[in-house]
């Protein structure tokens, strides 16, 4: 079973780790634990891509989080999601009635693109064993856009090339109801559980942190 652990991930500047955006997942999830990685697990963790993560870090801090991000499901399992998210409604019991489970970045703006931000798992998926041994195994992954390298497109391949049929794949309005490229918002009925605010993609950290959030 996937654990009820929800991981967000924030290194580099803690002083503009968006905390107003994680605690929502903690207060609207009571019955979930929160565990939130950073700076310190990320010196301390014996990650197998670390040497990846050290190169990333120069050109990207969120492909350091995405590296982060396939080890910490593989080892421990649970809802990883992105700390620039904030959480709109009670996560569902049956959201993880599955063995791995994720959502659609955007049907329509890029269909068949696999979002990165909000994966879950029960530990020791061999899905997610497959895609850190081949990072594991590639000699180098800065040399791309890290969204490509080690995040959405990487995962969207190895799902293809593994053709992994466990993995759920929600629609992408319940997660990411708005995507970066567009003004346009989901409109229809059906369930919204977060909102992304993109900081990474936008360059909006430096305010974010400072938003006021309704927790």
């Amino acid at each position: 079973m996937i654990p009820r652990v929800i991981h967000t991930i924030w290194v580099g500047d803690e002083s503009r780790r968006p905390d107003n955006c994680i605690a929502t997942w903690r207060n609207k999830n009571p019955g979930w634990q929160l565990k939130v990685w950073g700076n310190k697990e990320l010196a301390e963790t014996p990650w197998v891509t670390s040497r990846h993560m050290q190169a990333m870090a120069q050109r990207e801090l969120n492909g350091v989080a995405d590296l982060m991000r396939w080890e910490i499901l593989w080892r421990e399992g649970g809802f990883v999601v992105d700390a620039d998210s904030i959480c709109q409604r009670p996560l569902e019991p049956w959201l993880f009635e599955c063995d791995a489970m994720a959502c659609w970045e955007n049907e329509v703006i890029r269909p068949g693109l696999i979002a990165a931000g909000y994966v879950a798992a029960a530990p020791r998926n061999p899905f997610f064993a497959k895609m850190v041994q081949d990072l594991m195994n590639m000699p180098q992954v800065d040399d791309r856009m890290a969204w490509q390298s080690v995040g959405p497109l990487f995962l969207t391949e190895c799902h293809r090339l593994y053709q992994y049929d466990r993995l759920t794949i929600w629609p992408s309005h319940f997660f990411i109801p708005r995507h970066f490229s567009s003004e346009a918002r989901y409109g229809g009925r059906g369930h919204v559980f977060a909102d992304q605010e993109w900081g990474s993609t936008l360059g909006t950290y430096d305010q974010l942190h400072k938003k006021a959030i309704a927790a």
